[in-house]
């Protein structure tokens, strides 16, 4: 027997020393005792990931590296629009639409802005402990400041992670929910540098690590049209009360508000840098979002102070995230991907999945939600030695998974997006008859597929 021990990324096959041997056994056990599947990361697609498998049976752990959950929702604030509202209500007729009810019932507003419609925006001043008190109150372990950074595979099996200074974390199977923002290096060598954005935190707490990719999986990215790897994030967010007042009370009032740039301040260039998560007539707009601890412009490309302050009712705005972005960029993400089939499992591994980003070119909190959704369902089910599921693509979600596959298979395919907000894949939803806002009719059709509350179903 063997041990392969993965660290930062360099693979080396070790002799397997005497005190790892029970590690490395086949785990068994009886019929009553539960799978148990470890969680690498804890940004919204792990949480949902981990909430879909302990509705499934598993035991579940999740080592997230930072102190804190939720990585890129903590500032997103805004979901349900367009076609990411399908996504939504096919996870509850599913049987597993905790995660999205957590965030609804921290809601602020129903907020339209130019080409968003039905949108709801949440609170993310109280999202990151709304959902860490659902995930404990539902049993899930969570262990924090874990930047895992070794794994141990025999023969296609992950056995164990373990992060700095730790000891092994065995499993049953596992999820790679790492996400593909950062870390700094990526954001020097892809963009403006590291802008100190206030949820992934690269130098306080290192740079994201792979799993997959320690593993020996290739790892994928998405490219702009220049053929540079990666896209930045697509919104700056400004300290509410250095808005003037009559904005602050608009903003309040309405929860969005959207006004014309003036021409001269138009950069149709960003879309470039930030993909389809954001059109072009949004490029073109100030587009500004109460999200509770702070207003998130939408599609706003990064400029200097001063000229943000010319703006009618920003004479005093300042910059809450990213920090530094008003030096010509923004974090920097999709810059790892793990090739995986219809079920979310990592190609040439038996018990790896994968989540959120990692999934593919899908973007957004909908999209990352519903990956995690059936990752940890499989994991669940492998885990106990079941077959994992394939849903059935007369599903959005089914649908979406399949086509973000077949575009991982090309370089092409890897320039495009798959966000059900806009782009490409929202207009896939609607020529192939997804899109719709009658909440009986997206229900009717799950269980017409064959899935109502497939993820609540224990293995």
């Amino acid at each position: 027997m063997i041990l392969l021990l993965c660290i930062n990324g360099r693979n080396s096959i070790l002799p397997t020393p005497f005190n790892v041997y029970a590690l490395m056994k086949r785990y068994t056990r009886s019929d009553n005792v539960p799978g148990k599947v470890v969680i690498v990361g804890g940004g919204i697609a792990g949480c949902a990931a981990a909430i879909s498998a302990r509705k499934a049976g598993a035991r579940v752990v999740v080592l997230e590296r930072t102190d804190m959950l939720l990585g890129g929702a903590n500032r997103a604030g805004r979901m349900n629009y367009n076609g990411k509202m399908i996504l939504a209500e096919e996870c509850k007729a599913m049987g597993v639409g905790e995660v999205h009810q957590a965030l609804e019932s921290i809601t602020l507003h129903r907020g339209n802005i130019v080409d968003e419609e039905h949108a709801y925006i949440y609170n993310t001043a109280v999202a990151e402990p709304t959902i860490r008190r659902l995930l404990r109150d539902r049993g899930v372990e969570l262990q924090f400041y874990k930047l895992v950074n070794k794994v141990f595979v025999e023969k296609g099996r992950f056995r164990a992670v373990a992060a700095r200074s730790s000891s092994p974390v065995q499993g049953d199977a596992f999820i790679d929910a790492t996400a593909g923002y950062g870390g700094v290096n990526n954001c020097r060598k892809y963009g403006a540098g590291c802008v100190m954005c206030v949820y992934y935190r690269c130098p306080t707490f290192g740079n994201r690590v792979s799993i997959a990719t320690l593993a020996g999986a290739p790892e994928l990215a998405r490219y702009r049209a220049d053929g540079t790897p990666g896209l930045m994030s697509g919104s700056t967010r400004l300290y509410k009360d250095s808005l003037d007042p009559d904005l602050q009370a608009e903003l309040k009032a309405k929860g969005a508000v959207s006004v014309k740039l003036p021409a001269e301040m138009v950069d149709h260039s960003h879309q470039g840098k930030i993909g389809e998560i954001r059109t072009s007539r949004q490029l073109e707009r100030l587009n500004m979002v109460d999200i509770g601890s702070c207003v998130m412009c939408v599609a706003l490309h990064p400029m200097p102070l001063d000229q943000l302050r010319k703006l009618p009712g920003l004479r005093n705005a300042t910059v809450e995230d990213p920090l530094g972005g008003t030096i010509g960029g923004n974090s920097v993400g999709k810059l790892s991907m793990a090739p995986r089939d219809d079920t979310l499992r990592v190609q040439g591994f038996h018990n790896l999945f994968v989540a959120g980003e990692k999934a593919g070119p899908g973007t957004g909190v909908d999209e990352t939600i519903s990956s995690g959704v059936l990752a940890g369902f499989n994991a669940a089910r492998v885990a106990v030695g079941e077959e994992p599921l394939v849903l059935p693509t007369g599903t959005a979600i089914g649908d979406l998974v399949h086509f973000s596959g077949e575009l991982m298979q090309t370089r092409e395919g890897l320039g495009q997006g798959c966000s059900a907000g806009h782009g490409l894949y929202f207009e896939r939803m609607k020529q192939l008859g997804f899109y719709t806002t009658d909440v009986a009719a997206i229900r009717a059709r799950v269980e017409k597929a064959g899935v109502k509350d497939i993820f609540a179903r224990t293995p």
